[in-house]
């Protein structure tokens, strides 16, 4: 997972700078989601335009696969038509989905390695003062353990004597100064499952609350983004249970990473509750699939047009005649496969 968070040190940069300005790293991550969720707004209403617009399409769509169900290869022809007709693209609403995810894996390294992307220590010096840590602390870290960075903050945090010989004092005081405090919580920390009382403590239950909160918020922002689109109808059985396995996943995952990536979930998700509704008011799916129905008889009427053409006869005579698209087109390839046939006679 690690090649695929390959944006981490931009969004590294980005966090270390407003980090400057407000230094709490629950805050950092609020006003990073907020930025991010800016930014990307273009791109997400070039999505719901083009979401609105297939759940317009849906239904002849459907309506063409029912038609043909019994002849797959006429099906494809007439799929093909009609999106040449319509314009369609089956693949417009894609980007937006793989940039974030991408932003997703980015954000979980950053999370990962805060030491590393927001504070700038060099990755030879991390190594090394996860020797010390393990040598003269007697702790048992591992260097390619997710919650390293964050285990070592707290080290030095703890004993930033021991770790003299590898920081400068300017990196120590930089470490030791890191706020991680938000709202009473620690997000380096991990939620603890455990059927014992360390898992009861008042602390642990306010962590394991934020992963449950970013399960709970990606169900209401997707069933929200769902209807303010126009996809409520299409979307079937398989992609509803799709969609809660997804949530699932996602509180699982925050059971076992820093509570920090949680936290961004958590508000990226309720951000997209508020950004599907302002979406919906500028391209709303019922006045799109009115648009589209109008714009796709404009084309068949247009294609019904009769228009006055001369036809050349192969024995050179002239004649004007009044034709549609449909008919033009015909007279086209007939032409063509004279001219072929006259051209390779010989052959």
């Amino acid at each position: 997972m690690q090649f695929l968070g390959f944006l981490a040190p931009i969004f590294g940069f980005v966090m270390e700078w407003i980090y400057r300005l407000i230094p709490s790293y629950g805050w950092t991550l609020i006003i990073f989601t907020l930025l991010t969720k800016v930014l990307m707004f273009p791109l997400s209403l070039k999505q719901q335009k083009s979401t609105a617009r297939m759940s317009a399409y849906q239904p002849m769509i459907q309506e063409i696969q029912k038609k043909w169900a019994n002849d797959k290869q006429r099906q494809q022809e007439e799929l093909m038509k009609f999106q040449e007709e319509t314009g369609m693209s089956m693949t417009a609403g894609c980007w937006p989905m793989i940039l974030n995810m991408l932003i997703l894996f980015g954000i979980i390294q950053v999370v990962y390695r805060p030491l590393q992307y927001i504070l700038r220590v060099p990755v030879d010096l991390i190594t090394q003062a996860i020797e010390v840590a393990n040598s003269s602390l007697g702790m048992e870290l591992v260097a390619s353990n997710y919650t390293v960075q964050n285990a070592i903050i707290n080290a030095v945090k703890d004993a930033p004597a021991a770790f003299a010989s590898v920081f400068s004092a300017e990196q120590i005081t930089a470490i030791t100064s890191f706020n991680f405090s938000f709202l009473g919580l620690d997000l380096s920390r991990v939620p603890y499952v455990g059927f014992n009382a360390g898992m009861f403590t008042a602390d642990n239950l306010s962590l394991m609350v934020i992963p449950i909160l970013s399960g709970v918020t990606m169900i209401l922002s997707q069933m929200l983004v769902t209807k303010m689109s126009g996809q409520e109808a299409a979307q079937q059985g398989q992609m509803k249970v799709f969609m809660w396995v997804m949530s699932a996943m996602f509180v699982w995952i925050g059971f076992t990473i820093p509570v920090g990536f949680s936290l961004y979930y958590t508000v990226s998700n309720v951000l997209m509750l508020g950004q599907s509704i302002v979406l919906k008011k500028i391209y709303d799916p019922d006045e799109m699939k009115r648009q589209v129905q109008e714009e796709i008889e404009a084309k068949r009427a247009e294609k019904k047009k009769k228009k006055q053409v001369k036809v050349v006869a192969a024995d050179g005579a002239e004649q004007v005649k009044e034709v549609s698209e449909a008919e033009l087109a015909r007279i086209r390839l007939a032409r063509a496969r004279e001219l072929d046939a006259e051209r390779y006679k010989d052959e």
